[in-house]
């Protein structure tokens, strides 16, 4: 019975190698019909991709930003892309406009007998604005382009910029291509307009040029170009006994941590007609920490609106304010930060009163607490670099923009210890004008008309070293230092005020401005990290108008000797316990 189906089986196995054949043949013929069709895509490509690359020799494209080109007086012109065509070839035959490869030379350039560094000024590698272009290729190029394709400034005109051969003329109907280099406008210019546009042959470089291997920027601060930019927005927290409005009152202008220095400060606000001088010569960030108590609080708010809208342009542009109070002080109400900038202060009204006036905090005999407004001003900044100060010393001019050009030099110290920058201080008599550069100062003081800060009241408190030196030395440009200093005695008592960083240590925020020696708690930490005073030439403050003489309060003298008997006995054993001793260093 099992035999049959054995060889039915048998039958079936037989025959199927016929049929494995005919399978295999078909997939042949699928595999090589698939490779025929991938050739024939393939080759395609190739013929598309060889018929749209630019061949044509009789065009010069320069891509600014990968716009689209537009049409005007023959030429093609646009916001975008600026291509510079006669039209016709040197046959007179029409072109096609096809847009010659940005990373080649353009063949004119070579056909014009241009040297290669003439090519390279005028491809995409070089900085050179239109004006620039060499003079054969920039008369048959871009004459105009139509107010359309950029929208104009609003409220500036050419008048208002400073010509150095850049624009010559804007006729209303367009902006005239430059005639030579063009610089960039004044930053007034650029805070009115918002945006100044240029024309340029590839965007400007965000980030300043790395300074030479040999600079103090590199030996002393590497970390400036890798330093982050704090938001500039309100903030308030306590600190101690105190609340904070950490910047209360923003300035309108910001400023990246490595672009300036702030000057930060602290006053009262019978004290803030100060900002007026000082920020016409500073130009750069200021930082002021008003202590406003009590009633003293909506007093400030009013003096700090009419002087940043009708005062002095300056404070609105480069001051922000911080408000602090003690908690056991603090006022009835207080609005927030965008209630206050949009308040509109009526100009033609009688300004509010600061001066021959009794405070809040004279009437309820509060400290003045100097430390923690110092602190304060100073930790809320945006940059890098700081300048702890006082409201009523005047700098010289000029001082931001020679101070980085310094530091791109070789160091004046042959070591790597931590460095201030210190500004010699003078004093002016009343009816005298604050000098503005060191050459004035010395004829002042060879009139008698200015003498070294505190000469009648603490002498030994700014006895700079080198001083005379300094004074008798002939003005050379730029910045430099004069001499590298120690606290060590005669000039163990020095308070210099100096450019530093956040590194820095902080002041003590237990001394008050009534107990003196507020700063030398700090001068004490500097000498015992042996810290070098690079003594800067070229660079002083000058006190408001007024020699100061010593005159006897017996109120303050109390509060002197409670705090001098603090930092003997408390202060000074904490300090040599957290930071070391070190015999020439005192407080």
């Amino acid at each position: 019975m099992m035999q049959p189906t054995f060889r039915r089986v048998w039958v079936l196995n037989t025959s199927r190698p016929g049929l494995l054949w005919r399978m295999a043949s078909a997939r042949v013929m699928i595999v090589r019909g698939s490779l025929l069709l991938n050739a024939v895509l393939v080759l395609y490509l190739c013929l598309s991709w060889l018929s749209t690359t630019p061949t044509r020799p009789g065009s010069l494209t320069r891509d600014f930003s990968l716009g689209t080109p537009n049409s005007l007086d023959g030429h093609h012109v646009g916001l975008g892309v600026i291509e510079f065509n006669d039209g016709v070839n040197t046959n007179g035959e029409g072109v096609s406009q096809n847009y010659v490869p940005l990373e080649l030379p353009p063949p004119e350039a070579v056909g014009n007998g241009l040297s290669d560094s003439e090519v390279r000024d005028i491809s995409l590698g070089g900085r050179r604005t239109l004006g620039q272009l060499p003079e054969q290729i920039r008369q048959e190029g871009v004459k105009k382009v139509v107010q359309g394709d950029i929208e104009p400034v609003p409220q500036v005109g050419v008048e208002q910029i400073p010509q150095t051969g850049g624009v010559e003329q804007v006729p209303q109907g367009g902006v005239e291509a430059p005639v030579g280099e063009q610089e960039e406008p004044p930053r007034e210019v650029q805070e009115s307009a918002g945006v100044t546009e240029q024309l340029v042959a590839e965007p400007l470089a965000m980030e300043p040029p790395d300074p030479p291997l040999d600079s103090m920027e590199r030996k002393i601060y590497p970390d400036l170009r890798e330093c982050s930019t704090r938001p500039q927005r309100p903030f308030y927290y306590q600190r101690g006994d105190y609340w904070v409005l950490e910047n209360y009152i923003p300035a309108a202008l910001s400023f990246r941590c490595d672009e300036s220095i702030t000057y930060t400060t602290h006053a009262d606000y019978t004290f803030l007609d100060n900002l007026e001088p000082l920020t016409s010569r500073w130009q750069g960030p200021v930082s002021v920490a008003v202590y406003a108590p009590g009633d003293d609080f909506n007093a400030t708010i009013n003096t700090i609106l009419y002087l940043r809208d009708c005062w002095a342009e300056g404070i609105k542009k480069y001051v922000t304010f911080h408000l602090f109070f003690h908690v056991s002080h603090t006022p009835k109400k207080v609005p927030s930060s965008e209630e206050l900038l949009k308040r509109k202060t009526d100009c033609a009204l009688e300004p509010p009163r600061w001066t021959n006036i009794t405070t809040y905090r004279q009437q309820k005999k509060l400290l003045y607490p100097v430390n923690i407004a110092r602190n304060t001003a100073r930790q809320a900044v945006q940059t890098y670099f700081v300048f702890p100060s006082d409201v009523e010393l005047y700098p010289s001019i000029n001082f931001i923009p020679e101070f980085f050009k310094m530091l791109k030099q070789p160091d004046a110290s042959n070591t790597t210890n931590q460095r201030v920058f210190v500004f010699s201080i003078f004093e002016v008599k009343e009816n005298a004008t604050a000098p503005e550069t060191k050459s004035e100062l010395q004829k002042m003081l060879k009139k008698g008309d200015a003498i070294p800060f505190h000469k009648n009241v603490c002498a030994k408190c700014h006895n700079v070293p080198m001083s005379k030196e300094w004074v008798a030395a002939p003005v050379k440009p730029g910045m430099s230092v004069f001499h590298v200093g120690k606290r060590k005695p005669p000039f163990h008592k020095w308070e210099p005020i100096y450019i530093g960083t956040n590194k820095e240590p902080l002041y003590d925020e237990r001394l008050s401005w009534e107990g003196k020696s507020d700063k030398m708690t700090q001068m004490y930490i500097l000498c015992v990290r042996d810290y070098e005073f690079h003594i800067l030439d070229n660079a002083f403050l000058v006190h408001k108008p007024g020699i100061k003489k010593v005159h006897k309060d017996p109120f303050r003298e109390k509060i002197v000797a409670k705090q001098n008997s603090a930092i003997s006995s408390k202060i000074f054993p904490e300090y040599k316990t957290i930071f070391g001793f070190r015999k020439s260093c005192v407080i």
